[in-house]
Parts: C-alpha cells; sequence; structure tokens
C-alpha cells in the first residue's frame, strides 16, 4: 500500500468517527400502554427526589362517572407510568390543589368536597399522611395554591367554599408549624373558581390569572401576590391571555416563564392555546406550536425541572370525553410531543451522545493536517 493511499484510508476512518456512537445507549422501550385511567380534575406535580411526576385523583367516565383516589408517577427519562400501592392517602376526589415543597421535600394536598383535608406525601418514602390542624380554609372546590419557597409557605386563593358560593378568600399553610392562617389583605381579586396560580421565582410573587367570577364572567385579568406584605397587586400586562376557566399553568424553573395550556372559553368551547408569561417582563405571548393536545379543561401540568420540559396529562371536552394522554412541551422549541405515539425511544435519546467538544477538535486538526500532506504530495 503506498502513501497516499494509506492517508486517504486514515482520513476516511477519523471522518467515520463522526457518525459512531460514542455511547452504548439502545433506544429504550415504554411502557406507555401502562397508565392511569382517563381523567380530568386531577392535581399533578413534580418530585425532583425522585425526578418524577406525581398524579393524584380526579373525576373518572370510565366505566360510569367516579372519582378517583390513586397516587401515579411519570418518569420522562423511562416514558413510563407506575401506580403507588398505597396504604392511606386523601379521599377520592376532584377539583383539588398540591404543591412541591422542596424545603420540607414533600407534597401538600388540600381540598375535598365532603371532608376537606390536609395532606402530606412525603417525598423521600412515597408516602401519604394526614395533617392535624387547629384550623383549615374548609370546605373548597376548583380553588389554587402555589408554594412560596422564600417563605416557607403553601398559598391558596378562592375556589367554592362551603356555603357552595365561590369565594375572594386567602389562605396560609406554614410548612414548619403545620398550621393555616386566613389572611386579609386590603386589596384583593374578584372571587373566583377555575382560576390558575404559579410561584414565579424570577420576581418573587405568585402570578394568578382567570377564572369565572360568576357576576362579571370568564377573567383575563393578571393579579400578583407578594407574601412578605401581604399584598395583591393587578397588573396591566403586555398582552393579555384569552378570558379562561380551568386552564392549567406550571412554573418552568429554567426557563423563568409560566405556562399556561387549555381551559374554556365564554362559549363552553375548549381551547388548545399555550400561553406564556414572562414575569421579569410583564408579558403575555401566545405560542402557535405546529402540532398540540386537543382543545381540553382541567388537565394535569407540571414542570420537570430535570429534564426542561412541561409536562401534561388527561383533562375532558365534555362530561363524556376524557383524555389519558401524555404530553410534554418544550419552551426553547415550541414544540408539544405525544409520548405514547414516540414511545418507541427516550426523548433526546436516540442510541447516541453529542461529540465532545475536545474530541471534535482533535479530529478536524487531524482532517486538516492530512489534506495539507495529500496536496504537499500531489
Amino acid at each position: 500500500m503506498n502513501r497516499r493511499s494509506f492517508i486517504v484510508i486514515l482520513l476516511v476512518i477519523i471522518l467515520g468517527i463522526q457518525t459512531f456512537p460514542f455511547s452504548d445507549a439502545e433506544y429504550v422501550p415504554s411502557n406507555i400502554t401502562v397508565k392511569p385511567e382517563v381523567r380530568m380534575g386531577h392535581v399533578m406535580v413534580f418530585d425532583p427526589h425522585n425526578d418524577v411526576a406525581v398524579i393524584f385523583g380526579g373525576l373518572s367516565v370510565e366505566g360510569g362517572m367516579h372519582f378517583l383516589g390513586d397516587t401515579w408517577v411519570y418518569s420522562y427519562t423511562e416514558n413510563s407510568w407506575t401506580e403507588l400501592e398505597l396504604t392511606s392517602s386523601p379521599p377520592s376526589d376532584d377539583n383539588t390543589a398540591m404543591v412541591y415543597c422542596n424545603e420540607t421535600n414533600e407534597i401538600i394536598f388540600y381540598g375535598g368536597d365532603s371532608n376537606p383535608e390536609t395532606w402530606s406525601f412525603a417525598c423521600e418514602t412515597q408516602t401519604w399522611s394526614r395533617v392535624t390542624t387547629s384550623v383549615n380554609p374548609g370546605f373548597r372546590d376548583s380553588h389554587a395554591m402555589v408554594y412560596d419557597s422564600q417563605e416557607n409557605v403553601v398559598i391558596l386563593f378562592g375556589g367554592f367554599g362551603g356555603d357552595g358560593q365561590i369565594t375572594d378568600d386567602l389562605w396560609m399553610f406554614n410548612c414548619s408549624s403545620r398550621q393555616w392562617t386566613e389572611l386579609f389583605p386590603l386589596t384583593r381579586p374578584l372571587a373566583r373558581y377555575g382560576h390558575v396560580m404559579v410561584y414565579d421565582q424570577s420576581i418573587n410573587k405568585t402570578v394568578m390569572t382567570g377564572g369565572n367570577t360568576n357576576s362579571e364572567g370568564y377573567q383575563d385579568d393578571t393579579w400578583i401576590y407578594t407574601t412578605s406584605t401581604n399584598d395583591w397587586t393587578e397588573l396591566t400586562p403586555i398582552g393579555t391571555p384569552d378570558a379562561l376557566k380551568w386552564s392549567s399553568m406550571t412554573y418552568d424553573s429554567v426557563n423563568q416563564k409560566c405556562t399556561m395550556f387549555g381551559g374554556v372559553n365564554g362559549e363552553d368551547h375548549a381551547v388548545n392555546y399555550t400561553w406564556v408569561y414572562d414575569g421579569s417582563l410583564n408579558t403575555w405571548s401566545r405560542c402557535y406550536p405546529t402540532t398540540a393536545p386537543a382543545g381540553r379543561i382541567n388537565a394535569g401540568l407540571t414542570f420537570d425541572l430535570n429534564n426542561n420540559v412541561v409536562i401534561l396529562f388527561g383533562g375532558m371536552v365534555d362530561y363524556e370525553n376524557h383524555f389519558d394522554d401524555t404530553w410534554t412541551y418544550s419552551y426553547e422549541s415550541n414544540i408539544w410531543i405525544d409520548m405514547e405515539e414516540n414511545s418507541d425511544t427516550t426523548p433526546n435519546n436516540f442510541g447516541f451522545d453529542p461529540m465532545p467538544i475536545a474530541l471534535a477538535s482533535v479530529i478536524g486538526a487531524a482532517v486538516i493536517a492530512i489534506t495539507l500532506i495529500i496536496r504537499k504530495k500531489t
């Protein structure tokens, strides 16, 4: 073999390295065929301790309308659902609320149609336990809750009260003292139900929008609440979302955006709009992904901060049409992915890792050097 032939073969081998897998990662089969039954009004949060999304309860029409009291976890990296077999859990119900509290590594749950209770889900042991408090917000349905990480407290606002009327009351659960306290801010939003709230870490405030006030209909207002000063402030953002109730919203802590999906408008039409609120800029923007989940209300929505994706499960169009599908949304790419249709592989893991920068640099230098040698010889 002459020198020129040897150099050409070496060049081909080096170039071929760029397309060769540098990882033994395989296509990961999905267990997505095992999943929660169709439902709406369930609650869903992300548990960073176990790297899973957790859902509880809801209302199902599968085999006849009934409340649910099951607990499931979804792993994005494995694209699989697992039901937890638990000895105790909150009562079966829908339109309740729960939030993850990072300082105590637990999920706090509150709500109920007949016997409202406070429950804690210990993420380390994945067990439910009832929290005994001296007072509580009482009967509550279609309310909203957030966890204020600055103050280590849970904030609850609105919903249907014990007399069946919608409320504008505000409550705080202290994760340290394990007690509820009613708050009395001077200014507050209109009483409502079916609204959404998240805690926005970029501005260290609770953001609330939407819901139905009955007296003044569906709302598209935006309010912020500051726990330390016990103060509500109505904002005048650039852009406003549609006036909706029973949307779903979560906080994207990686991109520092509030992501809202779905809901029903004043014409009783379930929409599939994706809205993003930027707290630092006080702007609402509607996104237009090429594909999206079907329009729905009361879906579960949470943000997986370990994998930088929003996760959605279930919801309904009406009392005869519920969903049991799982979707993910990426803010950077503005893409919704149906995880059941894409269940052949683990997302973003297609059998190889990106080439390390240092290795790419060495290969590039070698290619240039060999090219120069060939030209010199010729």
